[in-house]
């Protein structure tokens, strides 16, 4: 092996050596422990986990916590100011995840360009296109790279009741930092 391995990591490669040995496995321990492998686990200085802000890409995840089917929209602006944005149709319960280039300068659930527009409708019927609407309230609130996320976060709209809103239902987000 090309790499020192310490602690706890040493112990497993040695019983995962002792395994193969021991059971008659035609890899070696050698072999097994390539250096592509042990640069994956960023044992050897070569690839690395990037630090919170320096990710390739921002999680957005659109999750519906209803029990019928929603239809939602998630925009954003890219670093050349673009506005990109995706609709998302939801079963009940279901989500869906996307990674967004970075830069992300701002993104919402609704039009990046407009956030008094609605985010989000329930559909009322068996979840086609032509049932009847719930047009949610919308979610009113820009996020902005920097100071709500960094590159390598990941950011969740959830569409679920909301017995405080007209509507019976609401836009939440979540923000988890990368790293933590």
């Amino acid at each position: 092996m090309r790499a020192k391995l310490g602690g706890g990591l040493a112990a497993g490669a040695a019983l995962i050596g002792m395994v193969m040995a021991g059971g008659g496995c035609a890899l070696s321990g050698t072999s097994f422990f390539t250096q592509e492998f042990l640069d994956a686990l960023s044992l050897t200085g070569g690839n690395v986990t990037p630090i919170p802000g320096e990710a390739p890409a921002l999680l957005v995840v659109a999750e519906n916590r209803t029990s019928r089917t929603v239809e939602c929209l998630v925009s954003w602006r890219d670093g050349d100011g673009a506005v990109n944005q995706r609709i998302i149709v939801l079963a009940p319960g279901a989500k869906q995840a996307e990674a967004v280039i970075c830069p992300v300068e701002a993104l919402t659930m609704g039009d990046v360009s407009n956030l008094t527009s609605t985010g989000a409708v329930v559909r009322l019927g068996s979840g086609s296109p032509n049932d009847p609407i719930v047009e949610v309230e919308a979610f009113g609130v820009l996020l902005r790279d920097g100071a709500n996320y960094d590159c390598g976060d990941r950011v969740t709209f959830a569409i679920q009741q909301a017995s405080g809103n007209l509507s019976g239902y609401g836009i939440v987000a979540y923000i988890q930092r990368s790293g933590l």
